[in-house]
């Protein structure tokens, strides 16, 4: 009957933590009973490591089952690995510390004697479970919300100082633990003891899970800042640019009329021939003298975004087109601008950049209605897309950094009320990402 107990208590645990990781982490294996399988791995290791293993050997063979299972089911890097095997450990060690000494001080009794008591046994593991249950959502909802622990999960610095800190604190509460061994040691003390210590551990614990949310949110913060001063010296540039070439056209239009009263006395004496000598000489210093200045928005900012975009695709070799008219009734703030479009665009660039030569292109179309303005950026890319929790996220190897890319733009984009519609064709390999934005009336 215990080993039944302990196994329906094992069953919610991993039912809870699985759709937990699921929700965090890029999915491999989808189907049901792929985790039915998970779940039968981690029994069939955990049994015979508590009934025949010493227990401090047996918190190792049950953390090798669950990051066993984590491979099976996650694409995930060894440090997340580690995370999801250390965090399912130490959350139901330190619950059950809490658990047992509440247990040994009301009965005024030791811990080993709690411990061996089938009655008492089954009720400290179930209620283990559901504490460890429930201060994971206490995490999850009130110091580290999901939306930013999947961030946090892709930055390996951070998530690795949370994994050198689960493990410490679980070889802590092992050393406390044997202490339950030793009768010397009085047991009300002892108790206290261990109950102080499993409350302190989770404490400092909640103190890491927050430290490394704010982390996060710093580094969100400094690349929005490094992204706006990029765009920033973009429009310095473009603004550069727009002045050469209305310079080069003044001068121009004030060359322009000596030559037309010119080419008229030339008419006027019937001297057709040079006249029409004299207006392709007109077209030839045009050509020569007056830069040429490409504008894919009404938008300046836009347009320098953009102009940068069709630089760096020249560069890469990627077929670029834009037209992105942006209505002035949209309220859209500089920051927003370039929060949105600069991500859009360096993610479709990034794609691009994946595939051969002849397939690379970037569209980029504006439209709208009378309530919305409508921007669509198609892309090719390589058919290959990441998603975590039923979202998409970056392929990219430094994931710390372009994590960040489509969260920013929804954010921003949802922020003024809007709509980010994305539409992969895995089929024809071609990525389209539809930005609307509601237009003021």
């Amino acid at each position: 009957m215990q080993l039944l107990e302990l196994v329906l208590m094992l069953i919610i645990y991993d039912i809870y933590f699985f759709s937990y990781f699921k929700n965090m982490f890029p999915v491999k294996r989808n189907h049901l009973l792929f985790y039915a399988a998970a779940v039968f791995i981690n029994i069939s290791i955990t049994l015979p490591a508590y009934l025949f293993l010493d227990h401090r050997v047996a918190v190792f063979f049950i953390m090798g089952s669950i990051m066993l299972d984590i491979i099976l089911l996650f694409r995930v890097n060894r440090v997340q690995i580690i995370f999801a095997g250390s965090v399912y450990m130490y959350s139901i060690y330190s619950s059950r510390g809490i658990i047992c000494s509440i247990y040994s001080m009301v009965l005024h009794t030791s811990i080993q004697d709690v411990l061996q008591n089938d009655k008492y046994y089954n009720a400290v593991t179930a209620l283990s479970v559901l504490l460890s249950i429930l201060s994971i959502t206490f995490v999850r909802k009130k110091i580290v919300p999901d939306n930013k622990a999947r961030y946090a999960f892709t930055n390996n610095e951070q998530l690795g100082f949370t994994v050198v800190c689960l493990i410490s604190q679980l070889f802590f509460l092992m050393f406390i633990n044997d202490g339950r061994f030793y009768n010397e040691i009085k047991s009300t003390w002892y108790s206290a003891l261990y109950f102080g210590a499993s409350i302190i551990s989770k404490l400092c614990m909640q103190f890491v899970f927050h430290h490394t949310a704010k982390v996060v949110e710093l580094l969100e913060y400094e690349l929005h800042t490094r992204k706006l001063q990029e765009q920033l010296s973009s429009q310095v540039r473009h603004y550069q640019s727009y002045r050469k070439f209305t310079e080069s056209y003044r001068k121009f239009r004030h060359d322009y009329k000596n030559m037309m009263t010119s080419v008229k006395v030339l008419m006027n004496n019937n001297e057709y021939e040079k006249a029409a000598r004299m207006l392709d000489d007109i077209h030839d210093t045009m050509q020569r003298e007056v830069l040429i200045h490409k504008t894919y928005s009404d938008n300046i900012l836009l347009d320098a975004i953009l102009q940068d975009a069709a630089n760096a695709c020249g560069e890469k070799s990627i077929r670029f087109s834009a037209h992105a008219l942006l209505p002035k009734d949209v309220r859209m703030s500089e920051l927003d601008i370039v929060r949105i479009f600069s991500n859009t665009i360096d993610n479709a660039i990034e794609a691009c950049s994946k595939i051969s030569d002849e397939e690379r292109f970037i569209e980029i179309a504006g439209a709208g209605t009378r309530e919305w303005a409508t921007i669509e950026i198609a892309n090719s890319f390589n058919g290959e897309l990441s998603l975590s929790g039923g979202h998409l996220t970056t392929t990219k190897v430094d994931k710390e950094i372009h994590g960040f890319g489509l969260h920013i733009i929804k954010e921003a984009v949802e922020g003024l009320g809007g709509l980010v519609i994305i539409d992969p064709d895995q089929e024809k390999r071609i990525f389209k990402i539809r930005i609307c934005i509601p237009r003021s009336s």
